[in-house]
């Protein structure tokens, strides 16, 4: 953000909390998106089906998860393992003149239980299944029948419970919440910053030093008089360090900068070595600490003279002497 003769710190602040809103906004939509073109809302809250099947509803493709009522459940016995481990047992129920088969979990039918009268269990519905040709040969077998006489009788898709895997779902949905709740908290928060700045966390953290709204006053008319730029969006004026981000607007009183120092970090893509990366840190008084990544050297440099000439009381320099004293007295 450049600094003009209109712009102030409350429009800074607005401006900053204004491009805020753009992503969250954007994240949300793109879970809106996801909840309307994928399974996460069947996942979500299951489609409810009562103990009569609608045979066309499921056999029409609508949905692919469902909580229901099953009645009458006879053990084909057979079941489905997956690498030597048993993931469900295979049942069948007749309805609407059709033979529905169904996958239970192990511990749900109690490991081949023969018959059972009725319960009530959430299943993935899943068409054209890999063990219908093997499972309605076999059922064939066991009846003398033909598999394509028992194949008219039986359609290729199946009520999956394990296929419904509940820990994942759980982790699925957990995931979307937490982003959809984290997004929407963003969200909330720039626009309330946004129509009420003296809410943000810049304004508030001048209460740490005496009278928000006094200093926040004072800040913003020396800001408007002629202050000093240091770096890019940074400022000194007779009293505060003023700075501007993306993510925040910083407001300190000069006199409660305790230590400043630079940190340089060695990088390297693969063999190449890369530029060092420099970070200026500083510490205020009340546990504020301040980190300014990414800058240049120089004008690290010309922040911390600037600073210590405006105080100078200011430790300068990453040592634990300096450190020691700094704890001290935050």
């Amino acid at each position: 953000m450049e600094f003009s003769k209109k712009t102030t710190i409350l429009t800074s602040i607005r401006h900053i909390y204004r491009k805020r809103l753009f992503l969250p906004a954007i994240y949300l939509l793109f879970l809106a998106v996801l909840w309307s073109v994928t399974p996460v809302s069947e996942l979500a809250v299951p489609q409810h089906v009562s103990a009569e099947i609608p045979f066309r509803e499921l056999s029409g493709g609508r949905t692919s998860y469902a909580a229901l009522t099953l009645t009458d459940l006879h053990f084909t016995g057979y079941a489905q393992k997956i690498l030597g481990y048993t993931n469900g047992y295979y049942y069948y129920t007749f309805q609407d003149g059709k033979c529905i088969l169904v996958l239970l979990a192990p511990a749900t039918c109690k490991e081949g239980t023969p018959q059972i009268g009725q319960l009530r269990i959430r299943v993935r519905i899943l068409r054209n299944f890999e063990d219908y040709d093997a499972l309605t040969q076999r059922l064939a077998e066991d009846l003398a029948w033909t598999a394509s006489g028992i194949r008219s009788q039986i359609p290729d898709y199946l009520l999956s419970e394990p296929g419904f895997h509940k820990l994942l779902s759980f982790l699925l949905l957990a995931v979307y919440a937490a982003g959809g709740a984290y997004a929407l908290g963003n969200l909330l928060a720039s626009l309330a910053f946004l129509l009420f700045p003296a809410l943000s966390g810049s304004y508030r953290k001048l209460g740490k030093y005496g009278n928000a709204k006094k200093l926040f006053a004072q800040a913003e008319e020396e800001f408007l008089s002629e202050p000093k730029t240091v770096s890019d969006n940074v400022y000194l004026t007779k009293n505060f360090l003023i700075s501007f981000t993306q993510q925040q607007a910083v407001i300190v009183p000069v006199r409660e900068i305790l230590w400043i120092y630079k940190h340089g970090k060695l990088r390297r893509f693969f063999w190449h070595p890369l530029p060092v990366s420099f970070t200026l840190h500083i510490w205020a008084g009340k546990r504020v600490h301040i980190a300014y990544p990414q800058m240049k050297e120089p004008a690290i440099d010309n922040m911390i003279e600037h600073l210590t000439h405006a105080n100078e009381e200011i430790l300068v320099g990453l040592n634990e002497d300096h450190r020691r004293t700094t704890v001290t007295h935050l």
